[in-house]
């Protein structure tokens, strides 16, 4: 990897050498220089921070630098984005053309990871059968489970442990009705589009860098006017059942620690909503 500056338009600003946290970047007798390529993570922020233009470095690909537009960073957007944003559980029948998720991910890289690793991966599902099949197995699981607490040593258990005020428990015999009426997905809510995102199984923050990703996943779609949601039932699911993992194609040695649905929301919600004050404390 071959990092170098151009004499001619440095300023010596000394930009390059506060910004970089590797220590590739010194002031070396007044001037800044890169004395340890190798300690390099291509975190890009030399080549960010630099008004000049005056560094070259062969492990970034230049042509996705470009120069911030800051016109378009309108704080007020971005709030009006986050506090409108919803969980979606009700689906247009209509697809996601497959350029609009592409975006999405492409956005999504762009999200921080720990100490630059960029270390998550995406499986994006859009075959409607896959889908269906993956929330009939998942619902039939927990109906199963949910069987087993209504009598004998299940419904022990639960009254004695006091499972049984448990809300999600509680709902279960309206969902199994709803279910066998009219066939309505409680789990992937007939989205068409399902989204895993993984990292490698026990790296540090591995959880963060995908649920940071999610983030940002969630927040631009619903700016495309796609509403998407957690599905946290399912995280859980993929964390035990190897035969799920492998009809999905998750990767040996990766773990999924964020899964999304998304498509074209049903309806539109009119207004935003409340929230509790958020618990700050001030030192």
């Amino acid at each position: 990897m071959r990092i170098e500056k151009c004499e001619d338009k440095c300023n010596e600003c000394m930009l390059c050498v506060r910004d970089c946290v590797t220590g590739v970047w010194r002031n070396v007798g007044g001037k800044a220089q890169p004395v340890d390529v190798d300690l390099c993570n291509r975190c890009s922020h030399c080549i960010a921070v630099c008004p000049c233009n005056a560094i070259i470095h062969d492990g970034l690909k230049k042509e996705e630098i470009s120069g911030v537009n800051r016109k378009n960073l309108s704080p007020d957007v971005y709030r009006d984005i986050i506090i409108s944003r919803r969980s979606i559980r009700q689906f247009k029948k209509e697809p996601v053309p497959r350029e609009i998720i592409e975006r999405i991910l492409d956005v999504a890289r762009y999200a921080p990871t720990a100490s630059n690793d960029q270390n998550v991966g995406y499986i994006a599902v859009t075959d409607k059968d896959l889908i269906e099949k993956v929330a009939r197995n998942i619902f039939g699981r927990l109906s199963r489970l949910y069987d087993i607490t209504k009598k004998g040593i299940g419904k022990l258990f639960v009254n004695h442990t006091g499972l049984f005020k448990n809300r999600y428990l509680r709902v279960m015999n309206y969902v199994q009705e709803q279910n066998a009426q009219n066939g309505r997905d409680f789990i992937l809510h007939d989205a068409p589009v399902l989204i895993l995102i993984h990292a490698p199984r026990g790296k540090p923050f591995a959880s963060d860098n995908c649920n940071i990703a999610a983030t940002t996943i969630i927040n631009y779609a619903h700016a495309l006017g796609l509403g998407t949601c957690f599905i946290g039932l399912m995280t859980i699911v993929l964390k035990f059942s190897e035969k799920l993992r492998k009809e999905l194609g998750v990767p040996k040695g990766r773990r999924v620690y964020a899964v999304l649905v998304m498509g074209y929301p049903a309806y539109r919600y009119a207004n935003t909503v409340s929230r509790k004050k958020a618990d700050v404390q001030w030192l």
